[in-house]
């Protein structure tokens, strides 16, 4: 990270949140791998930061779910399963759709140019070669279009749980990216994205929420099938 992680930096921000949100980004990326037993000392030493604040940093991560605390053994990443995937994403279908059928009821003119723009902005980007830097930048459009969204529910615990289950969802499809792409191939998924977002701006609660609960289902059926390596599973050829 180039500098040494000071106990609080000038901003006010803590050692323990640094490593928290660095260790959280490389387990969702897939750096970290699921299953991978924490080991603080080598990690203190490329963080360039004391176990203390780590050791916080990890428990801050296992009220996530993203860390499992082994009693007497430390920190292991949480292991992942087509349970665990479909869990995710039931609960994500109901929180989300929630947060949209709230959105559709307080979003105003300037909430539904955002969503068409993003709407607009994440078809230019979905169309691309597969290197890292284009799936980046797709990845980062499409948590913007979904964020978008949702923006105008007044609830700050429906949008926080979206997001927290919406990066679980995220480690698995970075786990799966190179099959992903194939599943991706075998979508519209720009189609239902621009679906969702007409009906959403055009207040057809019944048929956006219908659209976001299978859109949010594709993905995690694609994740499955087209990545059975990913469950301990072998892949039909």
């Amino acid at each position: 990270m180039g500098n040494k992680m000071t106990e609080k930096t000038e901003s006010g921000v803590t050692e323990a949140s640094l490593a928290a949100n660095r260790l959280r980004e490389e387990i969702i990326e897939g750096i970290v791998q699921p299953g991978t037993k924490l080991k603080l000392v080598p990690l203190s030493r490329r963080y360039e930061i004391s176990r203390g604040p780590l050791r916080e940093a990890a428990l801050r991560l296992s009220a996530e779910g993203l860390i499992q605390v082994e009693e007497q053994k430390g920190f292991r990443v949480t292991p992942i399963s087509r349970a665990d995937l479909m869990d995710i994403t039931r609960t994500r279908q109901r929180i989300e759709v929630l947060a949209l059928q709230d959105a559709m009821k307080h979003g105003d003119l300037t909430w539904e140019g955002k969503v068409m723009a993003s709407c607009h902005i994440l078809e230019r980007v979905t169309e691309h070669d597969g290197t890292p830097e284009a799936l980046k930048i797709f990845a980062g459009h499409h948590r913007d279009f979904h964020e978008i969204l949702v923006s105008a529910c007044p609830s700050g615990y429906l949008l926080s749980f979206r997001e927290h289950l919406y990066q679980l969802t995220e480690r698995y499809r970075n786990l799966a990216i190179a099959s992903y792409q194939v599943a991706r191939e075998k979508r519209d998924i720009a189609a239902e994205h621009q679906a969702l977002a007409q009906a959403a701006v055009n207040r057809e609660s019944e048929l956006a929420c219908r659209l976001l609960e299978e859109h949010l289902d594709k993905t995690a059926t694609a994740l499955i099938d087209f990545y059975p390596e990913l469950f301990g599973e072998q892949k039909d050829v």
